[in-house]
């Protein structure tokens, strides 16, 4: 072993060549160290487990996440059309339900010309004449002598 590496496991000197210390206590540091690099490589296998863990984990997530995502994308482009469907059926009805209407309005409005024309009509003197009682009669002769009479 160089230097180096003597005093990165502790073998460092300390006044003394290795061949200064004893044999049992270079073994048992030796021994110590080995169950120490056992442990950390122990830790080590541990802490791998937990990072291949977390990544599947995260791989099944990502994969959850995706296919809810295809679904939320399925259920809305479904949504999309059905909403579109409907609102071209609305459009259709609506759009029939408006011609209808005018088809009434202008029906309404030819009835209307036509009582106007009807009821504001001249009405002839003979008709007149014809719904006149006896009593209409007196009346309407008494008023022509008057007139007569004037002249």
């Amino acid at each position: 072993m160089d230097t180096m590496q003597k005093s990165e496991l502790g073998f460092g000197n300390t006044g003394g060549s290795m061949s200064n210390m004893p044999s049992s206590s270079l073994k048992g540091k030796l021994a110590a160290m080995e169950e120490e690099i056992k442990r950390i490589c122990n830790e080590i296998n541990l802490h791998k487990k937990e990072v291949e863990d977390l990544r599947t984990e995260k791989a099944a997530l990502e994969q959850i996440l995706q296919m809810k995502t295809q679904d939320v994308r399925k259920t809305i482009t479904n949504e999309i059309i059905r909403v579109e469907e409907e609102m071209k059926k609305n459009f259709t009805q609506q759009k029939s339900e408006n011609a209808r209407l005018q088809q009434q309005i202008v029906q309404l409005k030819n009835e209307k010309t036509e009582l106007q024309q009807t009821l504001l009509a001249p009405v002839s003197y003979t008709h007149l004449r014809a719904h006149e009682t006896s009593l209409h009669l007196v009346c309407r002769l008494l008023l022509e002598k008057k007139k007569k009479k004037k002249k």
